[in-house]
């Protein structure tokens, strides 16, 4: 295989594309990624990064388009690296996903894995109940809010994103406002210096309104209540503003400490007929119009009579655990973050939920332990991060021999090599149901069910 040469020019044809939506193809047998190109095409590419294994190039020129390329809509989107595949048609961009999951599958996990059904969005914009905008200086001295520059922490200046619900564009409008009359001085990622590093906007899809929170590089806001007079009477939806305290230096967005500077700690929303409180730092799914749909297919395959104990692992805030619980004898969720596992007991009250509970602790560290008490729960979520499920977790369901898994999961490669361990431990898989939880990028959402084959 030839060594492909940085800062040269090639001719490649693009035959699929990746995770993060960029196109992918081969120079002289080596992988080369290309952001913005689709399959199908034939481009002029720049190699801006070389290494043994696989190569980075920069779309120079399409020479032969595809025929699902389009023109994107957003002003930035050439620049920003808040989405990927705007210049991909939308139908387009399901079946890619659709093809690149069901490889990634199959190709890691070495098992005959089908997508029975995706589920696409029927409006693919908007989607988005929280944004996480970065805060700089631009070269001219005045403030940038946005998101930051595909491979780099330059900041793109935006007034509005398309993928963002409609009250974002005000909120960075009014906050723009807000920096200029109080003259609070802007974060400098390189120096460590300054205030005000980051925007966070939570949005309630059931009520409208919006918790507005500022991360900042200090306890102290210089005229605080002028702060708040200013964002009131711009943000009349606003229900919360907190201030987020993170002086680490690095990628992380919020710190540990919040304080509320003005209105309630928590907004309410609510995604399936459960209601609950979004803190500052809880999570939840960023589409509510494809969570319910997702949780709608968990709810499915799980194929609760009424009469299981349910495990609820990686539960969150507890919107799934409830679901589960209202179609079964008994659910239990576990979440490693004490704030969750506060705010799912606060909602199941507030639901009246009864035959559900909720456990602090890590997945891999108390499902062995419970397992050990003599619980053998009939049927078991999991959630889990990007990473996938911890080894110690996977043994531990192999050996309480817990007959239904339902798998949950937020990237493709991971659930293989997950899937591929529980396969050697005797478990079948079924097909996959696919959500398009995140349109305009290439991320994808999957539902599988695992049964133990051996149920003896």
């Amino acid at each position: 295989m030839e060594q492909l040469q940085k800062n040269k020019t090639y001719i490649m044809t693009i035959d699929n594309l990746n995770s993060e939506g960029a196109g992918v193809g081969r120079i002289n047998g080596m992988v080369v990624f290309v952001p913005l190109a689709l399959p199908g095409e034939e481009i002029e590419v720049l190699i801006i990064k070389a290494s043994k294994s696989y190569c980075v190039g920069k779309l120079q020129r399409v020479l032969k388009a595809s025929s699902s390329r389009v023109e994107p809509p957003c002003p930035f989107y050439v620049r920003c690296g808040g989405c990927v595949l705007q210049h991909m048609e939308y139908q387009a961009q399901l079946r890619a996903k659709r093809h690149h999951t069901e490889e990634t599958l199959s190709r890691i996990s070495h098992l005959p894995i089908k997508i029975e059904q995706f589920i696409g969005m029927d409006n693919p914009w908007e989607y988005r109940n929280k944004a996480q905008l970065p805060i700089g200086k631009k070269s001219d001295g005045s403030t940038a809010i946005g998101f930051f520059a595909r491979r780099s922490h330059d900041i793109i200046d935006i007034n509005a994103c398309m993928l963002q619900e409609k009250s974002c564009s005000a909120v960075i409008a009014a906050v723009r406002k807000a920096i200029a009359m109080t003259g609070t001085l802007i974060y400098d990622e390189e120096k460590h210096i300054g205030l005000l590093r980051h925007i966070v906007v939570r949005v309630s899809f059931s009520t409208g309104k919006l918790m507005l929170i500022l991360v900042t590089n200090g306890n102290a806001l210089p005229q605080k209540e002028k702060w708040i007079a200013l964002l009131r009477a711009e943000l009349p939806q606003m229900e919360s503003l907190v201030q987020n305290i993170n002086t680490q230096r690095g990628n992380i967005i919020l710190g540990n400490s919040c304080v509320t500077l003005w209105g309630k700690d928590t907004i309410t929303d609510s995604l399936y007929g459960i209601e609950f409180e979004l803190s500052p730092l809880s999570f939840l799914q960023v589409n509510p119009v494809q969570a319910e749909k997702l949780y709608e297919q968990a709810i499915e395959k799980a194929g609760l009579t009424g009469n299981e104990l349910v495990l609820d692992a990686y539960c969150g805030i507890g919107i799934m655990t409830q679901l589960l619980a209202k179609r079964a004898k008994k659910a239990i969720g576990v979440e490693i973050i004490p704030q969750a596992i506060e705010a799912a007991k606060a909602s199941a009250i507030k639901n009246g939920v009864e035959n559900v509970e909720f456990l602090c602790g890590a997945c891999e560290e108390v499902l062995p332990r419970l397992i050990k008490e003599g619980m053998r729960p009939d049927v078991l979520v999991v959630d889990p991060p990007r990473a996938g499920c911890d080894a110690a977790l996977l043994k531990a369901i192999a050996e309480a021999k817990i007959n239904k898994i339902v798998y949950v999961s937020c990237d493709p490669s991971t659930l293989a090599k997950d899937i591929a361990l529980l396969a050697e431990y005797g478990y079948n898989t079924s097909p996959v149901t696919c959500v398009d939880m995140f349109p305009m990028t290439g991320h994808v959402e999957s539902v599988m069910l695992i049964t133990l084959a051996d149920k003896k």
